[in-house]
This record gives structure tokens, sequence and C-alpha cells, in this order.
């Protein structure tokens, strides 16, 4: 088992920066390919003898998902419009001159800040100057200018449409890679429970409970990162004609990663109980008994852990069953080997006592675990979320707002330990 993890630990960035790098492989494919497009198309018509304009649109709307395609295409025309207008209307008033070159760019930012350009508002300036500096500040130049910008906007628009990408693959891979992590932390978890087997088979000590602590405080990156991944999925499924009923799936995942967040906030408490405990007996943190107990608990919740990973990522019937059928298997046996457990402290033992205390706080963190991968709590889970998201869907539309992306972002519990 240790060798299988030391290895997996390895090979898993490698997995993982592969996949992170296919997305920007075809993004950058598009971009090129699109640029070179817009060129094409703008070279055919009767614009400049060089139309480098409407590259330089097409390459920066293009964006990731459609939804921010529409939007960045739209803002890039009014940032341009606005530019070429500021600078046709200075020239052709009072020429170029060096307090004109402040006036323009003055103006359009003011304009731009007004019209809530966004990372655009630069943008117009830029075109402003563009025209200064190419000597289209005439009726025919600017407009050949705007007519650039829209058709590199077109295109931009055309590829987005045509090859509209969905990332729900990434987030999925994201999803189970997360439920391996902690899978695998709960597996050194329970290897910590025999620290002088560890060092009699040659392999040092053993991982000590404040080292596998500040593991589980690390995985909040990880999560950070699923998060992310999640995010972009969902943003990628706005307006996207090739969505179909990938939203549902959407909706899943970011329950699954509710689950898995929570699990992990479960995960540091119960580090945290073993660290405590552990300095209350010398030999272990309990007798050799109750280690295997607590152990073989421990086994049962890292299984459930990938287990769930996995099952919130398939897509194959096939594969969702047969990954709920192993999650409700182990969860079975975990609750078995949790009641176990729980009779493993001495009766004569005081309730007042901190042994029974920090005994009782395991017992809960195992308790929460294998609640938060039950079916029925999933279910649960999943309505409270459906009811948020119809609150703010109604708080919105009677508050007259834009109907915004119905999600919340991973909420944070306090740390306990």
């Amino acid at each position: 088992m240790p060798q299988f993890t030391q290895t997996s630990r390895r090979v898993r960035p490698v997995l993982l920066a592969t996949r992170r790098a296919q997305p920007t492989a075809v993004f950058i494919i598009r971009l090129t390919v699109t640029a070179v497009a817009a060129y094409l198309v703008a070279l055919v018509l009767p614009l400049a003898e060089k139309p480098l304009l409407a590259p330089l649109t097409a390459l920066l709307v293009v964006q990731y998902t459609l939804y921010q395609t529409i939007r960045s295409a739209i803002q890039r025309i009014a940032s341009v419009v606005v530019g070429v207008l500021i600078a046709v209307l200075l020239a052709g008033t009072v020429g170029f001159t060096w307090w004109t070159l402040g006036l323009a760019i003055a103006t359009s930012l003011v304009i731009g800040y007004t019209a809530r350009l966004g990372d655009h508002i630069l943008e117009v300036p830029i075109s402003a100057m563009l025209i200064f500096a190419l000597g289209a500040a005439t009726p025919a130049g600017a407009a050949d200018r705007v007519f650039e910008t829209l058709v590199g906007a077109g295109m931009g628009l055309l590829a987005g449409l045509i090859a509209s990408p969905v990332h729900m693959e990434t987030a999925q891979e994201a999803i189970g890679d997360l439920g391996c992590r902690l899978g695998e932390l709960t597996d050194r978890l329970a290897d910590g429970l025999w620290p002088g087997e560890h060092r009699a088979a040659g392999e040092g000590e053993g991982p000590d409970f404040p080292a596998l602590l500040r593991d589980a405080r690390q995985v909040g990156r990880d999560i950070q990162r699923t998060d992310s991944a999640l995010s972009h999925a969902e943003e990628s499924l706005r307006l996207n004609p090739r969505a179909g009923g990938l939203h549902p799936m959407g909706t899943a995942l970011r329950s699954g990663l509710e689950t898995l967040e929570y699990s992990a906030v479960n995960l540091r408490g119960l580090a945290r109980s073993l660290a405590d405990r552990q300095h209350l007996h010398d030999g272990g943190v309990y007798a050799i008994e109750a280690r295997d107990r607590l152990g073989s608990a421990l086994r049962e919740v890292s299984e459930c852990m990938r287990a769930f990973g996995l099952l919130v990522r398939s897509e194959v019937v096939r594969d969702v069953r047969a990954y709920d059928e192993a999650l409700r298997r182990h969860l079975t046996e975990g609750r078995r080997r949790r009641d176990e457990f729980a009779d493993a402290l001495a009766p004569w033992i005081s309730a007042r006592s901190a042994e029974w205390r920090l005994h009782a706080e395991v017992l809960v963190h195992l308790d929460r675990l294998l609640d938060l991968f039950d079916a029925e709590h999933r279910a649960q889970s999943r309505n409270r979320r459906r009811r948020r998201i119809r609150h703010r869907i109604g708080a919105a539309a009677k508050s007259g707002g834009s109907e915004r992306r119905p999600r919340a972002p991973v909420r944070r519990r306090p740390r306990p330990g």
C-alpha cells in the first residue's frame, strides 16, 4: 500500500499537467485559426491594404467559453467604435497635438468607465491612438477601422459558435482526483495508527498526526482548483448550443464538490483529534484492538471517498451502478466497523476525562464522514441547493435585476484544528 501510494503520488502531477495542457493547446489552435481567417476575410473585402485590426480583434474576442466570447465581442466593438469616434472628432476639429492626445485618452477612459466596459476600458484610448497613428482620422478611414473590427468580432463569434467548447470533462477529472486525494489522506491516517509497525518494517517511524493535519489543511488548495475548474465548466454551458442536457451534470458536480469539501473539513477534525490523543498515550493513540477497529473503519471511509469521486464524474449508466453499489457496500461495512470501534473504550473511563472526550470527537467525525456519502443525505443536499437556486432566480426577477449565474461560492467552514 505505501509503495502504491507513493507511486500514484508521483504519477498524479504528470497526469494533471497533461490534462490541463490539453484545453490550452486547443485554445491556442482556435486563436490562431480564427485570427488568420479574420485576416483573409478582411483582405478579400475592399478595406485597407493590410487589415491587421481584424485579426487583432479576433484574438481579443475569442475566449475560453462561448458566453465570454459573446460578452467580449460586444465590449470590444463598443470600445473600438467609441475610440474611433473620439479620434475622428478631435482630429477633424482641432487636429493632432500633444494636448489632443491627452484629451483623447482622458475622454476615452471616462467614457469607458461610465459604460462599464470592464477589461476593455483601455481599448478605447488604444483605438483612438491607433487611428491617430495610422493616419485614418477621416470618416472613410474610421469607417474602415470599424468595419475591420466588425469582421474580426464576427469571425470570433463564428468560431465560438462552431467550436464552442464544453469543459465538463475537465471538471469531472478534477472531482475524481479530489476524491482520490482525500482517500489517500484517509489511508495515511489509518497507517499512522501503527507507527511501531512502520518502524519494524524499515519504513521509518511512519506518518505522524501533526504532519497529516498539515497535509489535511493543504487539501483546501486542491478544493480551490477543483472549484475553479467547475466554475469554468458551468460558464461553458451558458448560451452554448452544444450543452444539450449537460446542465443537470453541472448541478451534480457542484453538489459532489460540496460533499467532498465537507468531508475534508471533517477529515481535518479527525486528524486534529488523533493528534491530540497521541499526546495522551506513549504507545499509540489507542490500544492494539481499538487501533485495528479504527483503522478498518478509516479504510472503508477512504474507499467511500474514492467511489464517490468516481460516481460523481461517471457518465455511463453501467459505471454509475457499479460505483453506487461499491459506495453502498463500503458505507455498510464502514458503519459496522464504526460500531465496533465505538465499544473499544473501556467502560470504567470517566466521561469527564480528556480520553473520553477525544474518543467521542473521533466517533463524531467518523459519523459525519459516513453520513456525507449516504444517498439520502446527498439527495437532501441537492434539494436544498435547487431551492436556493430557485430562490435566487425569483429574487432577481422581482428586483428587476439581471439574472446572474446561480452558483454560490464554496462555503468555508471554520477549521476544527
